[in-house]
């Protein structure tokens, strides 16, 4: 008898990752620093807000979190992009270049 896992990523319990707390932990450290040795209350709470709304599970797929939907929105913005832009007869001509080259 053989036991099996689903995947080899630790979890505790069934939605918490390994991964969520090696973030949340920082994040809970910082707001309770900032919260009860500075001024700085107000800004604590937002802190502790966006933090909290980074760790909201989401349906795109199993187990995801929005702080990783966050990274691969910031990857995508300021990945480097080139834009070609043709004049109609011009593209027209690159396009059946480019299906003659294909062939």
């Amino acid at each position: 008898m053989y036991i099996t896992i689903k995947s080899i990523k630790k979890t505790l319990g069934k939605y918490i990752e390994m991964t969520d707390l090696y973030l949340g932990l920082p994040m809970l450290m910082i707001f309770l620093v900032l919260f009860a040795f500075t001024n700085l209350k107000i800004v604590a709470l937002v802190f502790l807000s966006i933090c909290l709304f980074l760790l909201i599970p989401i349906n795109l797929s199993k187990k995801n979190r929005i702080y990783k939907i966050m990274i691969l929105l910031i990857e995508y913005i300021f990945k480097n992009k080139n834009y070609c832009f043709f004049n109609e007869e011009v593209k027209e001509s690159k396009i059946k270049q480019f299906s003659k080259y294909l062939k």
